[in-house]
């Protein structure tokens, strides 16, 4: 509770002095103890009761302007915190309030709306930055958490129509809805809805031309079409154009390219992807499908540059002394650092997003916890 009692402290003291300065103009009978209900409400605080805490100060019997924003703090505060009943208790109370300003009331419907948006209510968090944009069209401060929410729900139209609102930067707009467009296509892929898939891909290609994901879903609907290599060329050019995406289709590429000539294409790419730009993160995509159709004797040089000349990630290292234990199956010691080390790599999360440092295990477009598209990267 102590960022509690930093943020109510000042008001108390402000309330102090305001009840100070009015006992020269009131008589005796007229002055109001606010100082003692703001005293009583941080000792309710610091014996664990936030609600009597709330409830002395929502009582309180003066607003102004300095009173708004310490209760807008409070809620956010309570929010933040995950006490979201709270944050939503205070925050309707200001908004109930017929005194504030317009910067007020718009202040505490954004809040609102949030509060909603963090209690899964999305439907009442949509009802609210709605009415926000009905009533303030030039506030386009609701248009990001709107957006939010439409992502979440999955309901892209409504966030295509969005995309631009309250975003300055043509680039970043692009982004965003070459990615909207992107997971409309994902959603026609699924219901086998190929043409709608290719429709959409032009509009995304258009907006976006080296997006990486495009190439990954230009590459699924080739393989949809049973254009095997023509998929095997879209894959090709989306690691060309986003390195991380190599060990995300790894898995894909050694279920979808089981003919020998397939996996030997996507083996000559990566030794040519590794050798212009030695990646770390590509070695264990590359030891995989070398494997695939390589006698040891090829693939022994290769793990053995890696440890001794190469870039070094856990990954990798895993994946060689993996392949290394493969080899000598009577090693013990080897085969116990083998076992040890992929149970670190599967504790360990690969990816990280550098927006807000959230951690992950496998790539993903957008960030789960800010919500930020492209932010992802190798750890």
């Amino acid at each position: 509770m102590i960022e509690l009692l930093c943020l109510l402290l000042p008001l108390a003291f402000y309330s102090g002095w305001r009840s100070a300065n009015r006992q020269s103009k009131l008589p005796q009978e007229q002055e109001k103890p606010v100082p003692a209900r703001f005293v009583r409400g941080i000792n309710f605080l610091l014996n664990e009761e936030p609600d009597k805490a709330l409830d002395l100060f929502l009582n309180a019997p003066s607003w102004d302007a300095q009173t708004a924003d310490t209760f807008l703090a409070l809620g956010k505060l309570f929010r933040n915190r995950g006490e979201v009943n709270r944050a939503l208790r205070v925050h309707q109370y200001v908004i109930a309030r017929p005194e504030l300003s317009t910067r007020e009331r718009q202040a505490a419907m954004l809040a609102l709306g949030e509060d909603f948006f963090a209690a899964g209510l999305l439907d009442r968090a949509e009802n609210v930055f709605r009415e926000f944009m009905r009533h303030y069209p030039k506030n386009t401060q609701a248009c990001e958490p709107l957006r939010h929410i439409y992502e979440q729900l999955q309901e892209w139209e409504k966030a295509i129509e969005l995309a631009a609102c309250g975003i300055e930067d043509k680039v970043e707009r692009n982004k965003l809805l070459a990615h909207y467009l992107c997971e409309q296509a994902e959603d026609a892929l699924d219901a086998k809805q190929l043409y709608q898939v290719e429709e959409t891909l032009k509009k995304a290609l258009a907006i976006q031309p080296k997006l990486a994901r495009i190439q990954v879903l230009y590459a699924e609907l080739a393989l949809a079409r049973g254009e095997r290599q023509a998929a095997l060329q879209y894959f090709k050019k989306a690691i060309e154009y986003d390195a991380r995406l190599t060990s995300t289709l790894t898995k894909r590429f050694l279920e979808v390219f089981q003919q020998s000539y397939e996996a030997q294409q996507l083996q000559t790419f990566l030794r040519h992807e590794y050798a212009r730009q030695p990646d770390p993160h590509l070695f264990p995509a590359l030891l995989a499908l070398s494997q695939t159709g390589g006698e040891a004797s090829t693939v022994e040089p290769l793990v053995k540059t890696h440890l001794q000349q190469g870039n070094l990630s856990l990954q990798s290292v895993a994946r060689a002394a993996e392949w290394q234990a493969q080899q000598a199956p009577q090693d013990e010691p080897l085969h116990s650092l083998h076992v040890a080390l992929a149970r670190l790599v599967k504790s360990q999360p690969r990816f990280q997003c550098v927006s807000c440092g959230y951690k992950m295990q496998d790539y993903l477009w957008r960030c789960p916890a800010c919500h930020r598209w492209e932010t992802v990267h190798h750890l």
